[in-house]
């Protein structure tokens, strides 16, 4: 089975296990998941291996602490040593997805927001000048922050197992990341100076490269089932 039917079949039995072994085993599910770097196909079996040891226990009257210990973030550490990392063949094109599905967000922002401003509130230009080597760079940091933003993001949603929840909290701390990370994206942008050729173009083609990207990255997640 590919690591998505797997996960499919793991969401299925895990409205076997009751409520206390259900939280222990999602506090193991989301440290495991979180270790980023390892095989996505042998992390995913393992935990379906040890969702199918605890139902079997459950049904024998037993609980996940019995089995697993009275720390599963202990136990979690001791299974992520046994998990392969992943390989080449399937980060890379994980990688190149992420990259070109920023990208077309990106450029439909640019296209429908610029024009819309233009059209709508005469602000602006119908027309976009883009210098090239100040747009290679901002890709290029923007791509990095996007990184950044990512890790950082794995690295709270893990830190959040070792503590009892507070939803609204978590939320508030998450919207502020967020605005504060597309204020970066947009500050960027703005104070860059300007450098390299210029060459310039409707405002809405951003658009149009938007969805040519999104197309892309479509096609390539229906053939490489990098989500799915």
């Amino acid at each position: 089975m590919n690591s998505k039917d797997i996960i499919r079949e793991n969401n299925e039995k895990r409205k076997l296990l009751n409520e206390e072994n259900l939280a222990y085993y999602q506090d193991m599910l989301v440290y495991i998941r979180l270790n980023g770097g390892k095989s996505e196909q042998a992390t995913e079996e393992v935990l379906l291996e040890l969702l199918e040891h605890l139902i079997q226990a459950q049904e024998e009257g037993k609980s996940a602490v019995e089995i697993f210990g009275d720390d599963p973030k202990d136990y979690s550490k001791a299974i992520i040593k046994e998990i392969p990392n992943e390989s080449n063949t399937v980060r890379i094109p994980f990688i190149a997805y992420i990259v070109v599905q920023f990208l077309a967000i990106i450029s439909l922002v640019n296209g429908i927001v610029g024009s819309g401003m233009y059209y709508f509130f005469e602000l602006g230009s119908s027309t976009t000048v883009v210098s090239l080597g100040s747009g290679f760079l901002i890709v290029c940091i923007n791509l990095f922050l996007l990184y950044l933003f990512i890790t950082f993001v794995l690295k709270w949603i893990k830190r959040s197992t070792d503590k009892k929840p507070n939803k609204w909290l978590e939320f508030l701390q998450l919207w502020l990341i967020s605005v504060v990370m597309i204020g970066t994206f947009i500050a960027v942008s703005y104070f860059m100076p300007g450098f390299g050729s210029e060459i310039r173009f409707p405002t809405i083609a951003f658009a149009g490269i938007g969805i040519a990207l999104y197309l892309i990255s479509y096609m390539m997640n229906k053939k490489l089932r990098l989500t799915k």
